[in-house]
């Protein structure tokens, strides 16, 4: 046989078997190839000396691109890799960083927890600060993914590269939101679960009508962002409180509300009770004991001074008591505490007290109330003309000789008798004038004690704690 006989026969045996592979899978670049092919071309690629590389290399592609297909369609229904690391690759990679887009343009953000406590109040400035830890629930379509895909019905991604909602406090002066973690919680149905952290400092002019017997409520008003018809609401669920007692007030009670039935004006109602017995022990009890003492100074005599020294004495140690707690007394306000009243009424009794018992001790000495100028003038009056008329008697006596030492020592006892009587009826008129400014004291005390009882718990001062949304 012929060269070109057996390079004709080897064209046709290849042409067979491109036949074959093709009727198996669609054509492939070398069948192409193949069908191209004519015996011309067979020949002189023959004659070159190149139709046994060519059929083996053209064998080989065929059997090449057969299985990349079969991997090319099996990779469009399985996904390269299931890990949890891998799906929160994928969901990272969608930059969910904006709100979701519903199609009513609202995002309904569900707060099921808030554990609430109360840090301090502080009764000077008017304000109190808060902490409070929010559970937060909210769902993004464009998070979810198919769970026969992906065998995991939770994953782990970090806060940062997924849009969380942002609280702001209304009527808070300084609010601090942190997250508590740094990753969230992504379900497969697309809803987020996330708890942040919020410390709020929050102006409340509280009621210190009846300090240290007061109690109030204070609101917190958590909202979101909305606008037009667009942004977020909340719905709230339930609120735990932790650590009640916080210095000398306690949290009673925190419940949610909503002014006018507005979603969009949510707040925490906090109810405040003070418990009243260190301010009572430190600022109310002093100020009796000390009323209390002036009280039964009254009983020191009149004479020698004991008794002005001592009222002195508790007027000063009054100040002093004032000055010193005057950062534990309430600030003002709408209400102004009745226990400022109590302080001035009982500065002002004690200075009465001091004044009256210094009327009456000179009084009681001098029985008169002039300046002491004018009653020594006078008393020195009286003695010069007295001194006078005994020099006069001197004269006349011993001129006449008839007076003797007898007669000088009678008149002189008789004139100490007549002052110690004059005396006398100058003490016990001081005396009764004492009894009676005695009386009017302690009748003014008893009027005074059963009025700031009744102001303290009978009477109250009503303050809208909501006026910063009017």
């Amino acid at each position: 046989m012929r060269p070109m006989d057996h390079s004709v026969l080897k064209c046709c045996l290849f042409s067979l078997l491109l036949l074959t592979v093709s009727a198996a899978d669609p054509p492939s670049n070398a069948a192409i190839l193949a069908s191209e092919m004519t015996p011309g071309n067979a020949s002189n690629t023959a004659n070159a000396g190149q139709a046994p590389n060519t059929s083996t290399n053209t064998s080989n592609t065929a059997s090449t691109n057969q299985p990349s297909n079969t991997a090319t369609s099996s990779r469009a229904t399985t996904p390269s890799c299931t890990t949890r690391r891998c799906l929160a690759s994928m969901l990272i990679a969608k930059e969910a960083l904006s709100q979701p887009q519903s199609p009513s343009c609202i995002s309904n953000i569900s707060v099921p927890l808030i554990v609430y406590e109360t840090l301090s109040v502080d009764t000077k400035d008017l304000r109190f600060e808060s902490h409070l830890q929010v559970m937060l629930s909210w769902e993004d379509p464009d998070l979810s993914w198919d769970t026969s895909v992906y065998h995991h019905d939770m994953v782990v991604l970090p806060v940062s590269k997924i849009w969380t909602p942002e609280l702001h406090v209304t009527n808070g002066v300084q609010t601090t939101i942190k997250h508590s973690n740094k990753d969230l919680l992504v379900h497969s149905n697309g809803t987020i679960e996330h708890m942040v952290i919020m410390n709020t400092v929050v102006g409340c002019e509280v009621n210190l009508y009846n300090y240290p017997f007061a109690s109030d409520f204070c609101p917190i008003a958590i909202n979101v962002w909305a606008l037009k018809g667009c942004g977020m609401f909340l719905n709230f669920g339930n609120v735990s409180t932790t650590s009640a007692n916080r210095g000398d007030w306690l949290t009673e009670n925190v419940k949610l509300d909503a002014k006018g039935g507005r979603d969009d004006r949510n707040y925490l109602w906090v109810s405040l009770k003070m418990r009243s017995e260190n301010p009572f022990l430190s600022l109310v009890l002093p100020s009796i004991l000390i009323i209390v003492a002036d009280v039964v100074s009254f009983s020191l005599p009149l004479g020698g001074g004991e008794r002005i020294s001592f009222k002195v004495t508790l007027v000063l140690s009054f100040i002093m008591f004032l000055i010193i707690l005057n950062d534990l007394l309430p600030g003002g306000g709408q209400c102004s505490p009745i226990i400022r009243k109590h302080f001035c009424f009982c500065l002002v009794i004690l200075v009465l007290s001091t004044l009256q018992s210094m009327v009456l001790t000179r009084l009681a000495k001098c029985g008169t109330l002039w300046p002491c100028s004018l009653s020594k003038s006078k008393d020195s009056l009286l003695k010069d003309t007295d001194n006078e008329e005994e020099s006069k008697s001197d004269i006349k006596a011993s001129a006449e000789e008839k007076n003797t030492a007898l007669q000088k020592v009678v008149k002189f006892l008789n004139k100490m008798a007549a002052q110690d009587q004059k005396n006398a009826i100058h003490h016990r008129f001081a005396n009764k004038v004492d009894l009676i400014c005695f009386c009017i004291y302690l009748t003014i005390l008893i009027v005074y004690a059963v009025v700031i009882l009744y102001f303290s718990f009978g009477s109250q001062c009503k303050i809208n704690q909501l006026d910063f949304w009017s």
